[in-house]
C-alpha cells in the first residue's frame, strides 16, 4: 500500500462525503467484509464501519488505500486500534 504521509510526518486518512450520497476514502489497508447496508474497512487510524442502505463499492485500489463508495450512508463508527471501544466520527473529531 502506498502510505502518504502529511506534513506532520503522519499517515494520511481522510474522508469526503457528498450528500451522505458518496464517500471517498483513503488510507484504506484492506477490506474486513461488505454487503449492502455495511462495508467495514480497516484503515490507517482503526477500523470504520459504515452502515447506510444500497452501499456499492465503485472504486477499490487497496494498493493506493483508496475505496470510493455510493448509497445512503447512515453512520460511520470506527474501532479505536488503540483501546478497541468504538468511537463516533464526531469524537474522533473533537479529541
Amino acid at each position: 500500500m502506498l502510505e502518504t504521509k502529511g506534513t506532520n510526518g503522519k499517515i494520511v486518512h481522510n474522508l469526503v462525503m457528498n450528500s451522505r450520497e458518496k464517500l471517498s476514502i483513503d488510507g484504506v489497508k484492506d477490506i474486513i467484509s461488505f454487503d449492502e447496508n455495511n462495508v467495514n474497512l480497516k484503515t490507517v487510524c482503526g477500523d470504520l464501519y459504515i452502515e447506510g442502505e444500497n452501499l456499492h463499492i465503485n472504486v477499490l485500489n487497496i494498493e493506493k488505500g483508496e475505496v470510493e463508495l455510493t448509497g445512503k450512508v447512515s453512520g460511520l463508527n470506527y474501532l479505536d486500534s488503540n483501546n478497541n471501544e468504538k468511537s463516533t466520527l464526531l469524537s474522533r473529531i473533537f479529541k
